[in-house]
């Protein structure tokens, strides 16, 4: 017999978007992406949910918070869930000799992108001197939006995380570094977890559909393609959005 497929409350469409890492361009088209799909197939309760990893890696992670931090003022309603690299960065802001762990990460585009210069990053006076410049460039509103991200949201059979859960562990019990963090354990399990899981974080070439979770990530800051699923009721889309345009695609139904 074959499983049901997830679901979600009747009237909602969730449009969950992979990370960005600091590609504010790809930002823009899905978001006009999502509007005009929302005109041409109105639904009551349309909610985008954003998957972690704003920033890092591309050039304008600054320009991808101001996008976040004023949608928060528009429709759809927007959740967005706290990625690894935002984490790394929080870090950053309590002990500057993390710097050199997140520049490897790709922290040095987002320093830039908050006004820091290559003389900046590059002068004697090391982490402090570029913890401290930071801090002054960090608005309060963009240091409370990294302050307030939740890690995961649930709606109907489907969980929002970032990176995955740790499989026969209920979600409260969950730990930060998992939730933000994980990859094996989590992409190599084949039962059910319990809910049908849509998560960032581990990059696939094209959006990577499972019986039990789905992979969003397109590493948009190197590809130049951002996706987004797109769930209603059973159904399952999803938009790939690339600097030239943007396609709504059915998936090719799983055998499971």
């Amino acid at each position: 017999m074959q499983k049901p497929r997830p679901t979600l409350p009747e009237g909602t469409r969730i449009y969950a978007i992979g990370d960005i890492h600091g590609r504010h361009d790809l930002l823009e088209i899905m978001g006009k992406a999502i509007e005009a799909d929302l005109k041409k197939r109105p639904v009551s309760e349309p909610v985008t949910v954003f998957l972690g990893d704003y920033i890092d890696r591309g050039p304008d992670s600054q320009q991808v918070i101001d996008f976040l931090v004023d949608q928060h003022h528009r429709t759809p309603k927007q959740i967005c869930l706290k990625g690894n690299h935002e984490a790394t960065l929080l870090e950053f802001l309590k002990d500057a000799e993390t710097l050199y762990h997140w520049e490897d990460l790709g922290g040095t585009e987002t320093l830039l992108s908050y006004g820091l210069s290559m003389h900046d990053l590059m002068g004697s006076a090391g982490a402090q001197s570029v913890q401290t410049i930071f801090r002054e460039n960090l608005s309060k509103l963009h240091e409370t939006f990294f302050k307030t991200l939740p890690l995961y949201h649930t709606c109907g059979d489907y969980l929002f995380v970032h990176a995955g859960i740790r499989p026969e562990i209920p979600l409260e019990e969950q730990s930060e570094e998992e939730l933000i963090w994980i990859r094996g354990p989590f992409l190599n399990y084949k039962e059910e977890f319990g809910v049908f899981v849509v998560h960032g974080h581990t990059p696939t070439e094209y959006i990577d559909r499972h019986p039990n979770r789905l992979g969003v990530d397109t590493e948009a800051y190197a590809s130049g393609r951002l996706t987004c699923a797109v769930l209603e009721g059973e159904d399952m889309k999803y938009i790939s959005a690339t600097t030239d345009d943007w396609d709504l695609i059915d998936f090719i139904p799983l055998h499971e």
